[in-house]
């Protein structure tokens, strides 16, 4: 015959702690990879363009483009000489404002800029210097670019894309097949 022996359980208490310490560093550990990929961009240097629509009617989106076609070559030089660059556009915005009988102002200074998902980075919304183009009562969607790099001509615009989660991505990969 053998002896009795006590049997000794472990608590469960232990186990339970474990599990729980394991969870926060999974957590720490996907906070840290999302913030190592998705921290915001740097600002640009250099002056920033904003051109608003006097409302979001198609006329005055239609309106708000010919003005951007018509200054566009004139801000494409304004890094090498913003003093002339400025005079030119200021006279351009006062023949579009007679021709078109529209109230068109032009304006300097510091200005909020809304936060871009921009080359794979995120822009921060911020307080920039800037040229500003008011198109009538100024209500209306706009178009606005860091005037260097080029990111805000037709031709260079890039197809906007969603931004994707990669942890949701990944697991949707593992569980589709």
């Amino acid at each position: 015959m053998l002896p009795d022996y006590e049997i000794k359980r472990t608590p469960r208490i232990g186990k339970q702690i474990d599990a729980v310490i394991l969870f926060v560093w999974m957590l720490l550990l996907i906070q840290f990879c999302l913030f190592i990929l998705f921290q915001p961009m740097e600002q640009t240097d250099g002056t920033r363009f904003r051109l608003i629509a006097n409302s979001n009617s198609v006329e005055d989106q239609q309106f708000k483009n010919e003005v951007r076609d018509s200054i566009e070559p004139i801000l494409r030089t304004y890094q090498s000489n913003p003093q002339e660059t400025y005079v030119e556009l200021e006279q351009v915005v006062d023949k579009l404002s007679e021709k078109y009988e529209e109230k068109i102002t032009l304006s300097t200074g510091q200005a909020l800029f809304p936060p871009k998902v921009w080359n794979d980075g995120i822009v921060a919304q911020t307080h920039v210097d800037s040229i500003v183009i008011t198109i009538g009562s100024g209500r209306g969607d706009n178009w606005w670019c860091a005037l260097f790099p080029k990111v805000c001509y037709k031709d260079e615009e890039k197809k906007k894309e969603k931004p994707k989660f990669f942890v949701w991505e990944w697991l949707k990969k593992k569980f589709s097949t």
